[in-house]
């Protein structure tokens, strides 16, 4: 299977990859895996108030995997934590050139991150409530 130059880069040289410090603050994260695809993804999200400082991540699957949450974990630093359950598996797929067949390992990314806005947004409830 032939890989896109954005691909191979984010395979070769990837960026943001490992888990925070125990204790950070803002940190939430986000885990979710289909055993059926080989595919496992943790997803780490600092929010400070609500923008999204920083991103990490650690990923078994294969190379289109390893790019997507490379390409999210850039494409989130800076934004509103809401962006965190906005994400578009479609354009993320053609940004990856990846063939239709890897969406469903895809949307596992999506449902890391889905967990990752849930645990945000229990926490923030839990801050206003205190």
């Amino acid at each position: 299977m032939g890989y896109s130059l954005e691909v191979q880069q984010r395979f070769h040289s990837p960026q943001r990859v490992g888990e925070f410090a125990a204790g950070t603050p803002g940190l939430v994260t986000g885990e979710a895996e289909d055993r059926t695809l080989n595919v496992w993804v943790r997803v780490q999200v600092q929010v400070v108030g609500t923008v999204i400082r920083s991103v990490r991540y650690r990923v078994f699957g294969c190379p289109h995997m390893l790019a997507a949450a490379g390409w999210v974990a850039e494409a989130l630093q800076g934004r509103e934590s809401h962006t965190m359950r906005e994400l578009d598996v479609h354009e993320m797929r053609e940004i990856l050139d990846a063939p239709v067949e890897k969406l469903g390992k895809l949307l596992v990314l999506e449902d890391a991150l889905q967990a990752c806005w849930q645990a945000h947004f229990v926490s923030a409830q839990a801050q206003k409530g205190s």
